[in-house]
Formats: C-alpha cells, structure tokens, sequence
C-alpha cells in the first residue's frame, strides 16, 4: 500500500514540474527569441507480477513504480517574425545564433532586439555586446544603420562588420543561461559559422502556441489531481487498517 502512495507522489511530482515549465512558456510567449521548454519524464523500472499455484507460476502482468522528472527539452522551431520598423532589430530565418560576449564565456541567443550602449557599442537588451566576424560591433553615434540580409553592419556607408552567427552539431547540448541566452556544453560540438537570412526591422517572436499550451496546462493539473485521489484513497485506507488493528 506504501508503494501505491510513493508512486502516485512521483506523479505528483513530475506533473508539478509541468505545470512550472507551461507556465514559464506562457509567460513568455511575447518574448523575442524564446524557446519553449517540454518537460522529460521517465518511467521507473516496472515489476512483473507472477501468481502463484501449487508451486506453479504465472505471469499475471506488470505493476508501474512511478516516474521521475529527468530534464527539461527546449524546442527550436522557428518562430513568428514580427516587423518592428527599429534598425537594430534583427530576426534569423533559418537556423542559427547570434553570438553574445558574457562574462568568462560566449552565450548565444536567438533576440535580435539589439540596442547601443553609452559606448556606441551594439549590444543586446541585457548590456552584453554583440558579436561580429571580428569582435565586438562598435557603432558609435552613426545615423544610419544598415544591417543587410547576410548580416553586414554598415554604419554611415561604412562597412564596420558582419553579425556572427552560429550553429550547433547539437543544439540539444544547448543548456539555457537564463532568459533567452544559452552557453554550449561539449555535447553540442564546436560552434561554427552559419549563413542564415537576416531580416532588419523584425524580430522572431517566441515559438509558443498559447492555446495548446494552456490545452497541456489542463491536462496536466487533471493528472496532477488523479495523484492526489489516489493518495487520499491510499491514506484514508491506511486510516482504517489501523483503527480496526488498534480494536
């Protein structure tokens, strides 16, 4: 009967990871350059159950123990491109990244809602510059930006750089920094330079479908409250035993 218990808690538990990664994706469905996340789970080992009859046994079928949240899986379909009209709006059809330089290692990300520092320096939301074939993009207090579809940075007429977009082996080695930025672990392999289209004045939104996502939100609090049922049966059972033991 404890086993019952442990293993409508795992449900539990899992299916309150869900809820907190769908409401992450809905929180941010209007942010530039978002993947939505899935919850993975795995099943515990089952149990074959055999009965037993004159010393003769037969396999009756398999009993589950539960399951264990193991990670999150982030999605990298395309999203919406959305026209803002702004210069240092980027957006990328295709694959690829934007490379970012954060303190101690490169992040990359997929919000090309750029902006100028105090420095004249092209950097993103956040304050981290962005980075070209050649280093930080320096900007300064030009007038014209033009950003072309291979990414070329001409200021004034000026060619100062081209955005430096990458891609992954694997982008499931990809682990989320916080945000929209990610860093690259070994298991997504070495970065390498990606020609992806570059579209100025646009942003790719996130790639959150708002109704299926509030569609799995239900059905997840529902598994979440079959759980529940089942570990109130298993506990007003328990009450039971021991009152009519305790007679």
């Amino acid at each position: 009967m404890l086993r019952g218990i442990y293993t409508a808690a795992s449900g539990m538990l899992a299916q309150a990871l869900k809820t907190d990664v769908l409401a992450n994706n809905l929180a941010n469905v209007d942010t530039p350059g978002y993947r939505r996340e899935t919850t993975i789970v795995e099943a515990f080992p089952t149990q074959l159950l055999m009965r037993e009859e004159k010393r003769q046994y037969t396999p009756i079928g398999t009993l589950g123990t539960g399951v264990l949240a193991v990670g999150v899986h982030n999605s990298f379909l395309p999203g919406r491109i959305y026209t803002t009209g702004n210069p240092l709006d980027v957006a990328l059809a295709g694959h690829g990244f934007f490379a970012i330089d954060t303190p101690g290692q490169r992040s990359y990300t997929r919000d090309g809602s750029f902006t100028i520092n105090a420095g004249g320096w092209l950097v993103t939301q956040d304050g981290f510059r962005v980075l070209g074939e050649n280093g930080p993009i320096y900007i300064g207090d030009a007038k014209g930006i033009l950003i072309d579809s291979e990414g070329v940075v001409t200021v004034d007429g000026e060619v100062r750089d081209r955005l430096l977009i990458v891609e992954f082996l694997d982008r499931g080695g990809l682990v989320k920094q916080g945000g929209n930025r990610y860093t690259a672990t070994p298991d997504a392999g070495m970065p390498f330079r990606y020609r992806s289209t570059v579209i100025q004045g646009s942003l790719e939104m996130a790639n959150v479908n708002t109704v299926r996502e509030m569609v799995n939100l239900i059905e997840v609090q529902r598994a979440y409250e079959s759980s529940q049922k089942v570990i109130q049966a298993f506990d007003e059972t328990l009450g039971k035993l021991i009152n009519v033991i305790g007679t």
